[in-house]
């Protein structure tokens, strides 16, 4: 009988630790951390423009090769939006030809750019620009969310699109071409030279 005793206080025993071994674990796994999914980078091509992307700050993939001159960069430390945006993260030194994440801030426009030669690259001056931008390591900053998509803006005005073009004429002229042309005005150029036109 006491052999039965001592072999039920050891099935007990077992039990008991094999319940409390398998309560440890599943706690341990309740307290892992809960790993959020990476963040996709958009990739861009070494002839995008920061002044094409609308969004004030993200994080983007640069190709190799953004090294060559044909990608301009206006400016040195804080460049012009007019400028490429891989170029001038090689021409600041955050990435090398081989490409890489940066991070793009947008910041206001700058009375004036200095080009210099950095990097391999050189950047040209600007005599002033809208929009300005700077690039930093592409290391994503604790609490902010980076878009995965960017947004552009569109190239050209849907008017521009389409061959139309509005201007506005000075009251001077806005009779004659009311009563003698319908109030509609349409313009063939041609062949001729483009010249920049100021009406007043």
């Amino acid at each position: 009988m006491g052999i039965v005793v001592l072999t039920m206080k050891a099935s007990v025993i077992e039990m008991f630790l094999v319940l409390l071994a398998t309560g440890i674990h599943s706690n341990k796994d309740m307290t892992k951390k809960i790993k959020r999914p990476k963040l996709t980078v958009p990739q861009i091509n070494c002839d995008v423009k920061a002044g094409k992307i609308i969004n004030p700050e993200f994080v983007v993939k640069c190709p190799a090769g953004c090294q060559d001159p044909k990608y301009h960069v206006y400016g040195t430390d804080i460049y012009a939006s007019y400028s490429s945006v891989c170029g001038a993260a090689i021409h600041s030194g955050v990435l090398d030809n081989s490409g890489g994440k940066i991070l793009v801030r947008k910041v206001a426009g700058q009375s004036g750019y200095k080009g210099s030669y950095s990097n391999g690259v050189q950047s040209l001056s600007l005599p002033r620009w809208r929009e300005s931008f700077i690039v930093s390591e592409g290391k994503s900053q604790k609490g902010v969310t980076y878009p995965s998509a960017l947004t552009y803006s569109s190239s050209k005005s849907p008017a521009a699109k389409t061959g139309k073009c509005s201007y506005v004429i000075s009251s001077k002229y806005s009779e004659f071409v009311n009563r003698v042309l319908g109030g509609s005005v349409e313009i063939n150029i041609g062949q001729a030279p483009l010249m920049p036109a100021i009406f007043s």
